[in-house]
């Protein structure tokens, strides 16, 4: 039986967080891509079917993946101090572990890098050393990230829609607030995710965030993570979650909004950028994840006229 421990691979704990932000914020690219913090690796690796590990190599953290079926990958590009060359070098370091265990367990197939975005691209690509080394697929999804300034503000004609909006749902229900989530809310939060998992939920089926819901609003203090509710007449109609990472990047992590409330949606993410920008105003975007190649879910990202759209892709060796 070959042994994690024979390779150094230690399995991801919640302790981690200090050593992935350690990391994370040294890295000299851009770490940005949305799924590649520490909350979101933490709660995927409370799946039952896959199991995190991470290894330092030449003073990098790279985060593996492994499957049931006990076939690894890399889940992103290594984290830490280094340029092209050297993240290329410890990448294939990475990926050259993989396909020995890989092989070991009599998998003919190549292990690849899940996940990166266009701007970690263009930095490998910066290198003489990327083309030779790795072949790389690009999908069809791209990242989203906004201006946390232009969506507090709201100036100019390109947030006319997202204005008028707003102003109606005050104008409709005048007891909307927004405010921090306490345990107390939990049933309130819950029954609205489950509302629109059968409602809104339906029109987007590659959204399969139940795993990441229950993991975020049961350890969100330890992972760091804000909640905040929003609610008429006392009743919670719209929650969304979401942390300052260590890169100097903020997150939407989760938002879900009643589907009886028109405009909470965007009421939600709007207040949430009022948020960030009081807890620290030299954070300037926040980062919301992809648009799953899902027309609806784009147009309604595009709303808030997003300052970065990147390509996403997956790599592996030649």
């Amino acid at each position: 039986m070959y042994k994690i421990k024979n390779f150094g691979l230690s399995e991801l704990m919640l302790e981690d967080l200090h050593l992935f932000n350690k990391y994370i914020k040294s890295s000299t690219y851009f770490t940005g891509l949305w799924a590649s913090n520490f909350p979101y690796i933490w709660s995927i690796s409370r799946l039952k079917n896959i199991n995190v590990y991470w290894k330092i190599i030449d003073s990098m953290l790279v985060t593996f993946i492994m499957t049931k079926k006990r076939f690894m990958y890399v889940w992103c590009l290594p984290f830490g101090k280094g340029n092209a060359d050297h993240v290329i070098s410890v990448t294939k370091k990475g990926l050259d572990l993989c396909n020995e265990w890989n092989t070991l367990h009599n998998y003919k197939k190549s292990a690849y890098v899940n996940l990166l975005n266009e701007k970690q691209i263009q930095f490998l690509a910066s290198s003489n050393s990327f083309r030779k080394t790795f072949l790389y697929k690009k999908f069809d999804s791209k990242e989203i990230i906004w201006s946390v300034d232009k969506i507090t503000q709201l100036k100019g004609k390109e947030y006319r829609e997202i204005r008028a909006i707003r102003n109606k749902l005050h104008r409709d229900y005048p007891s909307i607030t927004f405010r921090e989530y306490s345990p107390s809310d939990y049933k309130g939060v819950l029954a609205l995710k489950e509302l629109w998992n059968k409602t809104s939920g339906q029109k987007y089926e590659r959204i399969t965030d139940r795993n990441l819901f229950h993991q975020i609003l049961h350890h969100y203090q330890d992972l760091n993570e804000m909640i905040y509710v929003a609610t008429i007449e006392e009743e919670i109609v719209g929650f969304v979650t979401g942390s300052i990472l260590p890169n100097g990047l903020s997150w939407g992590c989760l938002a879900k909004a009643h589907p009886n409330y028109k405009g909470v949606s965007i009421y939600l993410y709007t207040e949430f950028a009022k948020v960030i920008r009081s807890k620290d105003p030299n954070v300037s975007l926040i980062h919301v994840g992809s648009d799953n190649n899902e027309k609806g879910l784009r147009y309604f990202k595009e709303k808030f006229r997003p300052v970065e759209k990147l390509s996403q892709y997956a790599l592996k060796l030649r």
